[in-house]
């Protein structure tokens, strides 16, 4: 399971529904089958199975595991990853210059920590995904945010943000 996952569009539309939200949810806690999905969000079999196989297609679920019930054979899925970011199909950037060097600043920390938290890989077998994902998230904002480099990065992204607030007074500060 990865920590984080780059959506495309199709998959960005199959999480802005909340039923699969749900599921994805659920899947990254453990590994369900449909028909435990089904019984556990109170929806018919059929209607889980299907939003399963579009999760599946669009790589958010992957198929884990197999368990013998009697005759049958009970798939088991789980999540691809922790958390889920789409891809910025717009790529605007401010008109005002001072929101455009604070962005550049602020973009710049950014992937700092997005390369940080790649660098984790995936998560270990063994830990709980939920609290390793929160361990690295918290870790990696430290880690960047403790440095003197990035504390004077923010001091300057937060002097260019009130300058244009100051200049935009209508604004809280």
């Amino acid at each position: 399971m990865k920590l984080i996952k780059l959506l495309d569009r199709e998959a960005s539309n199959l999480v802005s529904d909340p039923t699969n939200i749900t599921i994805l949810r659920e899947l990254v806690t453990a590994e369900h089958s449909t028909s435990e999905l089904a019984e556990k969000l109170n929806l018919p079999t059929l209607n889980v199975w299907r939003r399963m196989q579009k999760l599946q297609k669009a790589k958010l679920i992957e198929l884990t595991g197999t368990q013998k019930v009697g005759n049958l054979e009970k798939k088991l899925y789980r999540s691809t990853a922790t958390y889920f970011a789409p891809q910025q199909y717009f790529n605007f950037t401010p008109k005002d210059p001072r929101l455009t060097e604070a962005f550049e600043i602020f973009s710049r920390i950014q992937k700092s920590m997005m390369a940080k938290t790649a660098a984790f890989g995936d998560v270990p077998k063994d830990a709980d995904p939920v609290d390793y994902s929160f361990f690295v998230n918290m870790m990696v904002f430290a880690d960047v945010c403790g440095t003197p480099d990035v504390q004077a990065k923010i001091v300057a992204l937060k002097e260019k943000l009130t300058q244009f607030n100051q200049q935009n007074s209508n604004r809280p500060q």
